[in-house]
């Protein structure tokens, strides 16, 4: 699989350390407040706005819908975890 080479995904993926302070400040404070989702998807998508930009005009495509794929998988596991199942198992 082509990969994109200038700037490296490696520079990319700096966008994405706020999603860990993100992620840790949720596990300290055991809540979810709405700017801490908020600089969560802003700091997802600015990454995924530059990798998109940068795959598509060097033609890694398949580097890009890894990528994708892997964005919808971490949606799908967000939802699972803090939305769906709860309310389901609090009902019985």
């Amino acid at each position: 699989m082509k990969r994109i080479e200038n700037p490296s995904s490696r520079k990319l993926s700096w966008l994405l350390i706020p999603i860990f302070l993100v992620l840790a400040f949720m596990a300290l404070m055991k809540a979810i407040p709405v700017w801490v989702v908020i600089v969560g998807i802003m700091s997802v998508a600015a990454y995924l706005s530059a990798l998109t930009y940068y795959c598509i005009k060097q033609k890694c495509y398949g580097q890009l819908a890894l990528n994708w794929i892997i964005l919808f998988m971490w949606i799908l596991i967000y939802m699972v975890q803090f939305s769906v199942v709860p309310r389901m198992l609090s009902r019985t």
